[in-house]
């Protein structure tokens, strides 16, 4: 019975071993509104310390965290461009409707502090309207491969006249961005 409950033990740590994170991103988003709505989602995702050393190890020639623009490049293509096939880990809902990530613009790698940081902007346009908008933001890795967590200040609002914009983050992992055209 002892050797059974051994046998139990080993294959539970395994397991608790084999499913948990091994990267760890803390991130700020940032809604970037016109005069006439939702334009896109500026993101920063900052690495923890030994993604970042692997990243820089693996896709930069002088492995320093001085990231030149063809090392840029390749980190893009290399590194980030396959997160498409995840939707970059977000799960959008306009109005109670599940939205897909497709594309991502303006992706910059920095590194900083011998962290890694990503910049990257989804573009995604909503029109404002009268009535309110509701969009609930979710960042999360299903394989859990990621950890994937809001930073303190996790949500960057700018004020526009135009648009009027609330948010409320009701668990660890969701923004709650609700948006309507004037007051």
């Amino acid at each position: 019975m002892k050797k059974i409950k051994m046998i139990t033990l080993i294959l539970l740590l395994a397991a608790l071993l084999y499913s948990h994170p091994h990267v760890w991103i803390e991130y700020t988003i940032q809604p970037v509104f016109s005069e006439t709505g939702l334009e896109g989602l500026q993101l920063e995702w900052t690495f923890d310390e030994m993604f970042s050393w692997q990243i820089v190890m693996d896709y930069t020639d002088d492995h320093d965290y001085n990231i030149s623009a063809e090392e840029n490049q390749v980190i893009a293509e290399e590194a980030f461009g396959y997160l498409a096939e995840s939707g970059y880990f977000a799960d959008f809902y306009i109005d109670g409707k599940k939205k897909d990530v497709k594309i991502v613009t303006d992706f910059q790698s920095e590194g900083k502090d011998e962290l890694l940081i990503y910049h990257f902007f989804i573009p995604w346009k909503i029109n404002a309207k009268k009535e309110v908008t509701h969009l609930k933001l979710c960042f999360f890795d299903e394989s859990i491969f990621c950890e994937i967590v809001p930073k303190k200040d996790g949500m960057i609002l700018l004020q526009n006249d135009n648009i009027s914009v609330e948010y409320s983050m009701p668990d660890r992992i969701t923004y709650q961005l609700d948006f309507s055209k004037g007051k």
